[in-house]
């Protein structure tokens, strides 16, 4: 599976939809599987996406993790609709759908796929498994269940953690008892060295990562040489003076930018 991470930044990143942003600002998390698949849907996806050369009239999957604004953008995914003349698939927890208010001229233009937690299905050459996330959507009494995702492709199997802190228990009983070996591991890690901010419960911060990915390599859910990977970057939470590659580097685990490529 190649990877192509169009955007890495946390809530707070840039909002304007021009793909060209500041320095050293990075735009909302958005991921790209084999120029084909993408997984959630930014306000600056379609346009950075274009401006690297790849075509989005080549997508056939959009997966939502949930309907933040920094993850969902509904004018990009009509972009991308509008590119694929309609055949787009739009994956997303059917609670999600409360929160997203589509219009019935709107889901003329794509094709809507509401899942539950824990469905496996075939897309897009993948099998893919949504998993709840530690995370929450408006208040509590919402419908929506925020999702992260096992996609399996070409014997690669690869896990998206984002939004989310700690596994859930439903998400780390799901790979014990079905004895997933990752190649690829995607954490939040939102909150950096800032221990006691106010998204602790939502999101990660650099000693939680530790954790999780020891849980992982200690309970056998990695294959040899997987790799570790960290997205969704709040620029508030991490001091300027030193780069995310010192950070995580020490650990194993490599940190995303806007625009990296790799492949698992």
């Amino acid at each position: 599976m190649k990877l192509l991470f169009l955007g890495t930044g946390a809530a707070g990143s840039v909002k304007r939809d021009e793909a060209d942003i500041t320095e050293g600002i990075r735009r909302c998390t958005t991921m790209m599987i084999d120029e084909t698949v993408l997984v959630d849907v930014s306000r600056q996806s379609f346009d950075y996406q274009t401006k690297l050369g790849k075509d989005p009239a080549k997508i056939t999957d959009i997966f939502l993790s949930h309907a933040h604004g920094d993850h969902f953008n509904r004018d990009s995914l009509l972009k991308y609709a509008a590119a694929t003349e309609g055949k787009v698939r739009f994956w997303c927890h059917k609670g999600a759908l409360e929160n997203l208010k589509f219009t019935e001229e709107e889901l003329e233009k794509f094709v809507l796929c509401p899942v539950e937690i824990c469905d496996t299905w075939e897309t897009a050459g993948m099998t893919v498994t949504a998993l709840p996330a530690n995370h929450l959507v408006g208040s509590f009494t919402t419908a929506e269940k925020p999702l992260h995702y096992i996609f399996e492709k070409d014997g690669k199997t690869l896990y998206y953690g984002c939004d989310g802190g700690w596994y859930t228990a439903i998400e780390w009983e799901y790979m014990l008892q079905k004895k997933v070996k990752f190649d690829g591991v995607i954490l939040d890690a939102t909150v950096g060295e800032d221990d006691g901010n106010f998204r602790i419960a939502t999101h990660n911060n650099l000693a939680m990562i530790k954790l999780l990915t020891l849980a992982l390599k200690q309970n056998g859910v990695l294959n040899e040489n997987a790799k570790l990977i960290t997205t969704h970057f709040a620029n508030s939470c991490y001091d300027k003076a030193y780069t995310k590659e010192e950070v995580f580097g020490p650990l194993g685990i490599l940190p995303t930018e806007d625009g990296m490529e790799l492949e698992i």
